[in-house]
C-alpha cells in the first residue's frame, strides 16, 4: 500500500497580503502675488523707496553696498539699477528695516542700530551689517526679541 503524503500549503498556494497604506496628499503652495523686482527692474527710484524708510544716511548705504557715494549719486542721476549683488543686499536689508520698524519704530530702531548687545557678544549691531551672515543674525536677533528670548 502506498503511503499517502501530507500536503503542506507553499507560498505559491497562499494569497500575497496586500499592504494598505494610507495615501498622503501632497500641497504645493502658489507662490505670492507680491512679485519681487528682476534685476533690470530695480532702479534707483526702488532704492529711494526702501532707503526712506530706513534710519541708514546716504554714505551708511554706500558703506553696506560696498560702493561709493558718488555712485550712489550717479545712479540717482542717471536713474540707473544695481548689480545682483546689491540688489540681494538692498533686499536683505529692507527685511531687516521692516522687521526693526514695526518692533522698535523707526526712531528707536535707529539707536538701537548703535547699541551692543548682549546676544551679539557686546559687538554694534551696525558692523554686523556689512555681510550677508551679520545681516541674517541681527534678523535672527530681532526675531528672538519679538518672542521675548533675549538672548
Amino acid at each position: 500500500m502506498k503511503k499517502s503524503t501530507k500536503k503542506y500549503p507553499t507560498a505559491a498556494d497562499a494569497p500575497l497580503p496586500m499592504v494598505s497604506d494610507f495615501e498622503a496628499i501632497y500641497e504645493v503652495r502658489q507662490k505670492s502675488s507680491k512679485k519681487e523686482p528682476a534685476v533690470k527692474d530695480f532702479t534707483y527710484a526702488r532704492f529711494k523707496k526702501i532707503a526712506d524708510k530706513s534710519p541708514f544716511t546716504l554714505n551708511d548705504w554706500a558703506d553696506l553696498l560696498y560702493i561709493s557715494e558718488r555712485s550712489l549719486h550717479r545712479y540717482a542721476k542717471d536713474g540707473s539699477g544695481f548689480n545682483g549683488l546689491q540688489i540681494e543686499r538692498i533686499l536683505l536689508l529692507e527685511m531687516l528695516i521692516d522687521i526693526g520698524n514695526d518692533f522698535f519704530g523707526k526712531e528707536g530702531f535707529r539707536q538701537w542700530l548703535d547699541s551692543r548687545p548682549f546676544s551679539l557678544n557686546g559687538a554694534l549691531v551696525k558692523e554686523q551689517l556689512t555681510t550677508h551672515a551679520g545681516i541674517e543674525e541681527v534678523i535672527a536677533l530681532l526675531h528672538r526679541l519679538e518672542h521675548g528670548i533675549s538672548a
